[in-house]
């Protein structure tokens, strides 16, 4: 089958093994976290974002518990997100600037 985009509802941190398989596909994988402990969806999230950084993609948050990878071979669109206020690097940090006295 050819498709872009996977729907994906893990319970348990083992199920994130079959995502893996598909980011590897390059395929936009929806990720939805509701009803899972919070260390485990913490879990999760981190093991995809491992993943989606080796294939020099992105993750993005379009909701709450809600995540997708995009793989840098796609191009996506969120209608109500203004970019100029969103940072474009997901794993990218807050430049810390040191004051001198």
């Amino acid at each position: 089958m050819d498709y872009d985009i996977v729907f994906f509802k893990p319970t348990r941190f083992e199920d994130c093994m079959k995502c893996i398989e598909y980011i590897k596909k390059d395929k936009i994988v929806h990720v939805n976290l509701f009803g899972l402990e919070s260390d485990v969806q913490q879990r999760i999230l981190d093991f995809l974002s491992g993943a989606i950084f080796i294939q020099e993609g992105k993750i993005i948050n379009p909701g709450e518990k809600v995540f997708c990878t995009i793989p840098k071979t796609k191009e996506y669109y969120m209608d109500y997100v203004d970019k100029s206020k969103v940072s474009q690097r997901y794993d990218e940090e807050e430049e810390i600037i040191p004051i001198y006295k």
